[in-house]
């Protein structure tokens, strides 16, 4: 028996009483408890949900989900999984336990079961048909949650494995936290140096260093001057949530609900101000990288998932040159992106230069196994994987823009250019 002080809709209380199966009301009532710590009193309809909990994690992770769906589960609204923790393609060539590769699989198969998306990828926001400006939504992966409520201005907060299905199957989300618009106002002000060429290295230590500083405050970028890509964003997004406990942020002309800086802060003064300078963002720069000496072993791209225009990019860097042929040089994105880039003629040319690719997975799906003993040394220009690469892999790795990436690769060495940012 479930005792609540919610208020209910009819359809809330008919999914809890059982009418729409048993998987429905074993979620609506995980979702009432869930709302009663968040204080909330009644739920909102979602229109959208991206599942985080898709990486296999134990048995736990897999019985819940299979337990769904085994008893009939079906999501209520458009729903899509995020990267998975093995790609299915490729899991026998890198070196996966066949044992942990058929969990993996059976967890992603079991959302598939409920009618989840397979995009497997933890950019939902590339995708066609998402979400809108103002939808409710419970999107899981610290990114995707942090792009939705900022540049797409949608309104998730950041969910824990489990929830992201309960909503799915209920159509239903507990009405707290970044669904409501007073807990959306910038509170955090962050003045930036004036900068006229950046990259998206640049936003990834930006994001980096906000995020360490945030706290439980909505930071306010002000001095944004050129016009981040979605590329910047995706960096930008990818960090300040990595370091920090970040659902939102508000970028002054460039995000939705930061046309002006009063708008940002509802006509009220921050709580508090930081002005970054050129120092802090070179430290920070540095700070990223974890390792020493030159020798290079291996280069790896895609976290957040390598989209088509760092495929374009990319592509520009390395026509008609090779890799060193003791270099390894790994991209991981998703399915959607890597064909629409093999529709362009990327990804032949790219693989001519030695790169090879992995869809499923991204990064932070990796582990010290899938690699040689004698890969030592690793580049990325991925600011995320820079963060989680040492644990992930038991390795220290280099953070360089992609350029850097390309040139240490073909030397055989690291070779990392101070960013024209930081002059």
């Amino acid at each position: 028996m479930v005792t609540t002080t919610m208020n209910l809709s009819d359809s809330d209380k008919k999914i809890l009483h059982g009418e729409e199966g048993e998987a429905r009301q074993i979620a609506m009532r995980i979702l009432i408890r869930i709302a009663d710590i968040q204080g909330a009193t009644e739920f909102v309809d979602i229109t959208h949900a991206h599942i985080g909990g898709s990486l296999y994690t134990g048995p736990g992770s897999l019985k819940v989900i299979e337990k769904f769906a085994e008893l009939g589960g079906k999501v209520k609204v458009p729903t899509t999984i995020n990267a998975i923790s093995i790609d299915r393609k490729r899991w026998r060539e890198q070196g996966i336990d066949e044992e942990f590769a058929g969990y993996a699989d059976r967890l992603a198969r079991a959302f598939e079961k409920m009618g989840a998306n397979p995009i497997f990828s933890c950019t939902p926001y590339i995708f066609p048909e998402g979400p809108k400006f103002g939808d409710n939504i419970v999107w899981a992966e610290s990114n995707a949650i942090a792009y939705a409520n900022s540049v797409i201005g949608a309104r998730t907060n950041r969910h824990g494995d489990f929830i992201d299905i309960c909503a799915a199957l209920t159509g239903r989300a507990p009405l707290a936290g970044l669904h409501l618009k007073e807990n959306r106002i910038g509170t955090f002000l962050v003045n930036v140096p004036e900068l006229d060429e950046v990259d998206p290295n640049f936003y990834s230590v930006l994001g980096y260093l906000i995020g360490k500083h945030a706290k439980e405050d909505v930071p306010i970028v002000n001095g944004i001057k050129v016009k981040p890509t979605l590329e910047d964003l995706k960096s930008f997004s990818s960090m300040i949530s990595t370091s920090g406990p970040v659902g939102i942020y508000h970028l002054v002309g460039v995000t939705p609900e930061a046309k002006t800086l009063e708008q940002a802060l509802d006509g009220k003064e921050p709580i508090r101000i930081l002005n970054v300078t050129k120092e802090e963002l070179e430290t920070v720069w540095k700070g990223l990288t974890t390792s020493y000496g030159a020798k290079l072993d291996l280069v790896l791209m895609g976290s957040p998932h390598f989209t088509l225009s760092e495929f374009q990019e990319l592509t520009k860097l390395v026509v008609g040159k090779k890799i060193h042929s003791n270099i390894d040089f790994l991209i991981t994105t998703n399915t959607l992106v890597f064909r629409q880039a093999e529709k362009e003629g990327w990804i032949e040319k790219i693989k001519e230069f030695g790169a090879r690719f992995s869809t499923d997975i991204c990064l932070c799906s990796l582990h010290e196994n899938m690699f040689p003993k004698t890969t030592q040394t690793v580049l990325t220009n991925s600011g995320k994987f820079a963060h989680y690469g040492p644990g992930l892999i038991n390795r220290g790795v280099f953070f360089g823009a992609m350029e850097d990436c390309v040139n240490s690769a073909i030397l055989g060495e690291v070779v990392i250019g101070k960013p024209k940012w930081l002059n």
